[in-house]
C-alpha cells in the first residue's frame, strides 16, 4: 500500500447529465470540482476529480478535471464540449516537506 498515492473522486459523464436535467447544474461556464461539490453531485473533491464514461451527455459542457478516461473525453467532445485535464495536486509530503 502506498501512503503517498493520490486519491481521486470519480464522477461519470451520465451523472453530470442527470444533475444538469435535474437542474442542479448548469451547463454554461466551465464546470470543475468546486462546481459540482456546490451543486451537490460530489460531497468532497479529494485530491481531485476524475472523470469516467458511463452514461451519455447531451449537453454541451466544459469541463475541468484532473483526470479523464479516453472515452469520457470523446463523449463529451461528441457532444460539442470539452474536457480540459489538468495537473492533479501534489501530495502533502512533496508540498510541503523540507528536510
Amino acid at each position: 500500500n502506498n501512503i503517498h498515492r493520490l486519491r481521486y473522486v470519480e464522477v461519470n459523464v451520465g451523472r453530470l447529465q442527470q444533475a444538469i436535467d435535474a437542474g442542479q447544474l448548469e451547463a454554461k461556464g466551465t464546470i470543475d470540482g468546486a462546481a459540482l461539490v456546490s451543486a451537490g453531485v460530489l460531497r468532497r473533491t479529494r485530491d481531485g476529480v476524475r472523470l469516467l464514461a458511463k452514461g451519455e451527455v447531451k449537453a454541451k459542457l466544459s469541463l475541468k478535471v484532473t483526470g479523464a478516461s479516453k472515452a469520457a473525453i470523446a463523449a463529451v467532445e461528441k457532444a460539442g464540449g470539452s474536457v480540459e485535464v489538468t495537473a492533479p495536486k501534489k501530495a502533502p509530503a512533496e508540498a510541503g516537506a523540507k528536510a
